[in-house]
C-alpha cells in the first residue's frame, strides 16, 4: 500500500519521539543506578549489614559485697526471667489476647505488659525483660514450648542474692537496686548507661555502683530476612564487677541491730509519768566506730526493711507501704539522715569550750538549786532534772547538771561582743565536725544544724519575731537543745575525736575493692578530717590537751558511781574495760523525748564508739545506755549482765 509523504512523515515524527522518550527513560535509570551504587551504596551496604546481623547484650554480673572478714553480704544468683521479643510481638495478630494470656500466667496486669513492650526507649531487636524470679513452673512451660510463643523468651539473669534470715541485716548500709531514672541517666549516660538498666539506689550498691557494675558482653547473630537467627558469628564476653570489702563486721551488726530492736522494746514498757503513757519508741539507730581510722563496725536504723523485696522490681503495694509516713520511714538510713537535738551529750562540747575560754577548771564550783534564774531569766527561769546543790565542774558533767551548764552557756552569751565572740560556742561545735557532713562514703547524708545568730536571721524572714537572737538561744544550746541538730554519725565523729585526743577521721564503711577474681584492686585508705587540738584551721581554736584530758577523765565517770549511766552499767567489768559516755535526753516538741547514749571503750585505750538514739525513747540514761553495754559485751567477749534501769532524768 502506497503511503503518501504525509503519512510517512508523521510516522517518522511519531518514532523519532517513541526514540527519545526511550532514551530519557534509559538515562533517568542509569542515572537512578549510579546514585543508588556510587553515591547511597556505603550506606546501602551497611543497612544490608545490620538487617543481617543482630547483636544481643549480655549483662555483666555485678560485685559480691563482703563484711570486714569476708563473710558474704550480698552476692548474685542466676533468676528465672520472662522477655518479649519486639520484633516477634509487632507480628502478633492478637495482641491483646497473646497478652493477657502471658499476664495471666506471670500474675501480672495486661497493661503493665504492654507498657514494657512498646515503652519509648524499646529497641526492636533487644529483649524487654518482663518479669524476674518467676514460678520455675510458668519459666518452663514457656520455655518447653517455645512454638507456641514465639514472641517470648525465657531466659536467665544475675539478680542479688541475700542469705535466708539475713535479708534485712545492714540493709540501709548495703542499699538496693532499681531500674535507672532520668536524673541519673543524664549523669551516667556518658558512662555507656541506657534506660532500663539497673542501678544502686541507695546505699553501698548507690555509692560504689561504678566499682560493683561490670562490663556488659553481647552475642553476634546472623538472622534470616525475618529476623529469625541462623548462626552465632561471635561472642564478647561479660566482665563482672568488682567486689567491695565493707567495714562492717558481720556479727556486730547482728548484735547492733538486735540490741536496738531489744532497746527500742524495752522503752515502750516504761511509763511517761509527763505525758500519761509509755513511751512510744518507733524509730532509733546505733553506730559503731573505731575512732582510730573511722571505719564504721556496724550501722543501724530502725524501722528497717527487707532487701528482697526489690529483687526482680518491687511491688507497687509494699513500696506505698515502705513510703507511707505512718509506717516511720523504714528506708531512711537515721544514722546518717535523722537530724535531731543532742541533748546533754553535747555537753562535752559545752565543757571543752569552757575549759578553753571561760577559765573554768575540773574543780571549779557551781550550785544547782534546780533553778536557773540569772540576769534575764529571772523572770523566765530554767530548770534543772535535777537538784545538785554544790558541785564541781567535772561532777557537773558527771551528774550532767544543766544548771552548771545553762550557766557556762549565759556566760558565752554574756560574752558576744568580745573579738570573735560572737558564735564561739558554735565554733567549737564546728571545730568537733559538727554542722557539716562527715563524708561518709554512704549517699543523701545530711549535715545536721549549727544554728547561728545570721542562719536564725535567714531562716525565720518574714517572720520578724523569731528573728532575733536571744540569751535563751545560747543557753538552750548549752545543753543541747533549742536549734542544734545533729545526725548519729556526727555525735559519734565528735565523740572519736574526744576518744583519739584531738584527731578525728572520714567515717567510711568500704575497706576494699577486689577483683572478681579475688585479687586486691584497692585499700581504702583512713582519712583525717580535722583535730580539735590542732589551732591551724579556719575558726583559729583549739583544745588544749590539759583541757580535753579534764572532759575525758569526767566522762569515764558517768558510766559509775553517780554518773547518770551507772545504773545501766552496774555488774559491767569497768575495772577492767572502763567506759567513758555520756547520756542526754533531748526535748522534742510535741513528742516523747529522744534518748542518747554516746560512749567509747576501752576509756584507756579506745579501740570503739558507741552512739546510740532511740526516738521518743525517754531517758537516755535508762534506754539508750543498755543498747550500747550490749554492743560492747558483745565485741569484749563479755557475757550479757543485767541491766539495771538508769538515773531517770538524763
Amino acid at each position: 500500500m502506497a503511503i503518501n509523504p504525509q503519512q510517512k512523515g508523521a510516522m517518522v515524527h511519531r518514532f523519532t519521539l517513541f526514540v527519545l522518550f526511550v532514551g530519557a527513560l534509559v538515562a533517568v535509570l542509569v542515572v537512578r543506578l549510579w546514585f543508588l551504587q556510587v553515591v547511597q551504596g556505603d550506606n546501602y551496604s551497611a543497612m544490608a549489614e545490620g538487617n543481617r546481623i543482630r547483636e544481643v547484650a549480655l549483662e555483666a554480673s555485678r560485685g559480691n559485697i563482703l563484711d570486714r572478714n569476708n563473710q558474704e553480704m550480698v552476692i548474685n544468683r542466676q533468676a528465672l526471667s520472662v522477655f518479649v521479643l519486639p520484633t516477634e510481638f509487632e507480628r502478633l495478630e492478637d495482641k491483646e489476647g497473646e497478652v493477657a494470656r502471658l499476664a495471666e500466667m506471670l500474675g501480672m496486669e495486661p497493661q503493665e505488659i504492654m507498657d514494657k513492650v512498646q515503652g519509648e526507649d524499646v529497641q526492636p531487636h533487644e529483649p524487654v525483660l518482663i518479669k524476674k524470679d518467676v514460678d520455675p513452673q510458668v519459666y518452663f512451660y514457656i520455655s518447653e514450648r517455645q512454638v507456641h510463643f514465639p514472641w517470648v523468651q525465657a531466659d536467665e539473669m544475675p539478680v542479688r542474692e541475700y542469705k535466708e534470715g539475713e535479708e534485712t541485716l545492714a540493709a540501709h548500709v548495703l542499699g538496693y537496686l532499681g531500674e535507672i531514672t532520668e536524673e541519673q541517666l543524664e549523669t551516667l549516660q556518658e558512662k555507656g548507661y541506657k534506660a532500663g538498666d539497673i542501678v544502686g539506689t541507695s546505699g553501698v550498691e548507690a555509692f560504689y555502683e561504678d566499682i560493683l557494675r561490670g562490663v556488659d558482653g553481647k552475642k553476634i547473630w546472623e538472622v534470616d530476612a525475618a529476623g529469625m537467627p541462623l548462626q552465632m558469628l561471635g561472642e564478647e564476653e561479660c566482665n563482672p564487677g568488682k567486689s567491695v570489702v565493707l567495714t562492717l563486721d558481720k556479727e556486730l551488726q547482728k548484735v547492733t541491730e538486735q540490741a536496738l530492736r531489744d532497746g527500742m522494746a524495752r522503752a515502750r514498757t516504761f511509763y511517761d509519768k509527763e505525758r500519761g503513757k509509755n513511751y512510744n519508741a518507733p524509730a532509733g539507730a546505733a553506730v559503731v566506730l573505731d575512732p582510730r581510722n573511722g571505719e564504721i563496725l556496724a550501722m543501724a536504723s530502725e524501722p528497717t526493711f527487707n532487701l528482697e523485696s526489690f529483687v526482680g522490681g518491687i511491688d507497687e503495694q509494699e513500696w506505698e507501704q515502705l513510703n507511707d509516713p505512718a509506717n516511720n520511714a523504714p528506708l531512711n538510713n537515721r544514722a546518717i539522715v535523722g537530724q535531731y537535738p543532742p541533748g546533754s551529750t553535747f555537753k562535752l562540747i559545752t565543757a571543752m569550750a569552757a575549759l578553753q575560754d571561760l577559765g573554768v577548771t575540773a574543780y571549779t564550783p557551781f550550785y544547782c538549786n534546780h533553778v536557773f534564774n540569772r540576769g534575764e531569766f529571772k523572770d523566765f527561769p530554767k530548770t534543772c532534772w535535777g537538784t545538785h546543790g554544790s558541785i564541781d565542774f567535772t561532777n557537773a558533767i558527771i551528774e550532767s547538771c544543766d544548771v552548771t551548764f545553762y550557766d557556762l552557756g549565759y556566760s558565752f552569751y554574756e560574752n558576744r561582743e568580745r573579738d570573735g565572740w560572737v558564735t564561739r560556742l558554735q565554733d567549737y561545735s564546728v571545730l568537733a565536725g559538727l554542722g557539716s557532713q562527715t563524708g561518709v562514703d554512704l549517699p543523701n547524708e545530711f549535715e545536721g544544724r549549727v544554728p547561728t545568730p545570721q542562719w536564725k536571721w535567714e531562716f525565720n524572714q518574714g517572720n520578724p519575731d523569731y528573728q532575733r537572737w536571744y540569751p535563751g538561744d545560747t543557753v538552750n544550746m548549752a545543753v543541747g537543745q533549742g536549734d542544734i541538730l545533729v545526725t548519729p554519725l556526727q555525735l559519734a565523729n565528735a565523740y572519736a575525736a574526744i576518744a583519739n585526743g584531738g584527731p578525728f577521721f572520714r567515717p567510711h564503711v568500704g575497706k576494699e575493692v577486689l577483683t572478681w577474681q579475688g585479687e586486691t584492686f584497692e585499700v581504702i585508705q583512713p582519712q583525717q578530717i580535722g583535730d580539735i587540738t590542732n589551732r591551724d584551721n579556719p575558726l583559729g581554736i583549739a583544745v588544749d590537751p590539759a583541757n580535753l584530758n579534764v572532759v575525758r577523765s569526767a566522762l569515764t565517770g558517768v558510766t559509775w558511781g553517780g554518773g547518770t549511766a551507772a545504773g545501766a552499767f552496774s555488774g559491767f567489768p569497768l575495772a577492767q574495760i572502763p567506759v567513758a559516755g555520756k547520756t542526754g535526753t533531748a526535748e522534742v516538741q510535741g513528742k516523747q523525748p529522744c534518748a542518747w547514749f554516746a560512749c567509747y571503750a576501752p576509756a584507756n585505750n579506745p579501740q570503739y564508739v558507741v552512739v546510740v538514739m532511740i526516738e521518743e525513747g525517754g531517758f537516755g540514761g535508762a534506754m539508750a545506755a543498755p543498747v550500747a553495754r550490749r554492743i560492747l559485751e558483745h565485741v569484749f567477749g563479755i557475757p550479757p549482765g543485767q541491766v539495771q534501769s538508769g538515773i531517770a532524768g538524763d
